[in-house]
């Protein structure tokens, strides 16, 4: 049983959020657009929004609407294979969201009826967007409610769930008003499906219920899919085949990263030939992949190899994004950077091609990493030291990097099947089971 706290609702909160915070929020995000590129798309794109919309709409039946929210690209990946088992159940899916670059790189998607950007969070926005959209059930990805727009949903009869929930632990240092505001907007939607059992306790202590359910994280479901689909092979200019080589991806690496990486590479290059490096940047800028390229002068990029040379270079450097999740198809061990910066990038998408995995240190916001961490798939180095003998642990010793890399595909497998569970709650919401 979970301790009730003690639960107030003050219309303090609701009128300081809706006629202060907002009306500031879109006069900085403005001042904002003046200086900084992303925000003025994501201004310009909000310009003709409802027009749009209108028009998009015009063409899709009522009656089967699901809207999904996602703050931004990363997190609508978790919703693709939710939305994947709808579409075959006739549902019509409206996408929002707030970020351009969630927006841009999925108003493409198939699956997706309509997308749009989700309007800057007003009270007559949202009444006006939602009586729009008309969904019977609005499912959000993780954590970006907005308060007037969930609050209007709900007032139309729409049923609202927040998927792939992680309890923001900072809310619990929240006081006054702020704290009150907080646990009214997560009481919010009439369900939250919690990635963990030890989320949902955070959930359902905050909020004073028991009301949470563990449906675990598609994450999971997303890399499975897109590493069944895998087809690196036919996007890359010259067939990966190891031929007896050894492949270490490095996956979305910062210069803090290479820092510590590139003086055991060396010495593991020269120790054993047969070693293969493909290096991908988080961000694949002209100067980073230069200077990526004065590290390893015997390297060639990816650009380089596509004109046709016919060399198989010993570090491979891709100097464009998108192809990342797909290369650790062809990896036999990789690192995965973002751990000696804010915290490591996704360790699923290596993982579910059943491979060992190396981090920097900060690994603590990544639930996935710590359990890979316990059960012997993940190993984070602190230093270049330590880089080095976790990469010659791995190259000495063929049976534990594979015994490792088994470890790693198991745990994934362990964790699908959340976004059937999500769509199961969506149907039965809808009403059309």
């Amino acid at each position: 049983m979970v301790k009730q706290e003690i639960r107030r609702h003050s219309p303090i909160a609701d009128f300081v959020y809706s006629y202060v915070f907002i009306r500031l929020f879109q006069l900085l995000y403005f001042v904002f657009s003046l200086f900084d590129k992303k925000a003025r798309r994501g201004l310009r794109g909000r310009r003709a929004l409802f027009s749009s919309l209108e028009r998009d709409l015009s063409g899709t039946p009522e009656g089967k609407r699901v809207w999904f929210h996602a703050s931004s690209f990363g997190e609508f990946e978790q919703a693709k294979p939710i939305i994947e088992i709808l579409k075959k159940s006739g549902f019509t899916i409206i996408a929002s969201f707030f970020s351009p670059s969630g927006y841009e790189y999925s108003r493409n998607y198939p699956d997706a009826d309509v997308v749009t950007y989700i309007p800057i969070d007003s009270r007559r926005n949202a009444r006006r967007f939602v009586r729009l959209i008309k969904p019977s059930v609005a499912v959000v990805m993780r954590y970006d409610l907005w308060f007037n727009h969930i609050s209007e949903a709900k007032s139309y009869g729409t049923k609202i769930i927040l998927a792939d929930a992680t309890f923001p632990v900072k809310l619990f240092h929240r006081t006054g008003f702020l704290r009150d505001f907080y646990r009214r907007l997560y009481s919010l939607p009439h369900l939250i499906l919690a990635t963990t059992a030890e989320h949902k306790k955070m959930f359902d202590f905050f909020l004073g219920t028991e009301s949470t359910e563990v449906a675990g994280d598609t994450r999971f479901d997303r890399v499975y899919s897109k590493s069944v689909s895998n087809t690196v092979r036919q996007k890359l200019p010259v067939e990966l085949e190891k031929d007896g080589r050894t492949v270490l991806v490095l996956g979305s690496t910062w210069p803090q990263d290479m820092e510590v990486l590139v003086p055991g590479l060396k010495r593991i290059m020269a120790r054993f030939p047969s070693v293969a490096v493909i290096v991908v940047p988080h961000e694949p800028t002209v100067d980073e992949v230069k200077r990526l390229a004065r590290e390893f002068p015997e390297s060639m990029t990816l650009s380089e190899m596509e004109r046709g040379s016919g060399e198989r270079p010993p570090v491979l450097i891709i100097d464009r994004i998108g192809l990342l999740t797909q290369l650790y198809v062809v990896a036999d061990m990789a690192y995965v950077g973002g751990g000696f910066g804010a915290g490591v990038h996704s360790v699923l998408e290596p993982a579910v091609y059943g491979i060992p995995i190396m981090t920097g240190p900060r690994i603590e916001r990544s639930d996935e990493a710590i359990q890979l961490m316990q059960n012997g798939a993940l190993f984070y180095v602190k230093d270049a030291a330590g880089a080095y003998r976790s990469m010659l642990r791995m190259m000495e010793d063929d049976a534990a990097r594979n015994k490792a890399g088994q470890v790693a595909r198991e745990f994934v497998d362990r964790h699908l099947g959340a976004a059937q569970v999500v769509a199961t709650k969506v149907i039965e919401f809808s009403g059309t089971k």
